[in-house]
């Protein structure tokens, strides 16, 4: 055998290799699905519980960047932050950002598709740029303004959400499936962090802003 592995020591070295890899994967897949596992059954015991009419969400709006993440968003949304949703008890419609073309198809969504009036909460999954993309509809609707605003960070550029999460020691957010749990739940936690939005206009004159 010792034979074998010298005089093939490239394709042993290769086949250890993929081993390893194989074994950390497998067990990192295995630990993921532990954590959802057990996430799952803390939002059935919350969608279990008897809430008062006027406190318990009942209707939140999923703003969903399809093409986040190099397109896995909805695929991670799915894994991980649907069954939560469906287990809690909320009635959950979600819209697909990045199936509208022009500025003109988002402001209909969020005027009127969503029914602003109706909802309890939004919830926005993307990264960056959506947040960029969505903040000038927020400034401009009172009623936007003043819903409760999840944010689950799955895309490339989460600066923002960093801010919101700085524990994690993820290089991506995304991969932080305890976070993204957590970031669900936090609907719950009677916790609202109040985040400014910043508008910024360019000024037709030579006079500096101060």
């Amino acid at each position: 055998m010792f034979r074998t592995l010298r005089n093939h020591w490239k394709k042993s070295l290769f086949a250890f290799c993929a081993l390893t890899y194989g074994t950390k994967w497998s067990y990192d897949r295995y630990q993921a699905n532990q954590i959802r596992q057990f996430y799952c059954q803390q939002a059935s015991l919350l969608g279990s519980q008897n809430f008062p009419p006027m406190t318990r969400l009942t209707r939140i709006a999923v703003l969903l960047n399809g093409k986040a993440n190099n397109g896995k968003a909805k695929s991670i949304y799915d894994k991980t932050i649907f069954p939560l949703l469906h287990l809690i008890g909320l009635d959950v419609r979600v819209y697909r950002l990045d199936a509208i073309t022009d500025s003109n198809g988002l402001n209909e969504l969020l005027t009127n598709k969503i029914e602003p009036n109706e909802l309890s909460a939004l919830m926005i999954i993307g990264g960056d740029g959506t947040l960029s993309e969505l903040a000038p509809y927020f400034l401009q609707s009172n009623t936007l303004q003043n819903l409760p605003i999840c944010i689950v960070p799955i895309g490339e550029y989460v600066s923002f959400a960093r801010s919101l999460f700085p524990l994690t020691n993820k290089k991506k957010i995304h991969d932080d499936i305890v976070l993204l749990c957590e970031s669900v739940f936090a609907l719950f936690n009677g916790k609202i962090v109040q985040k400014p939005l910043l508008k910024i206009t360019m000024s037709n004159n030579n006079e500096k802003p101060m």
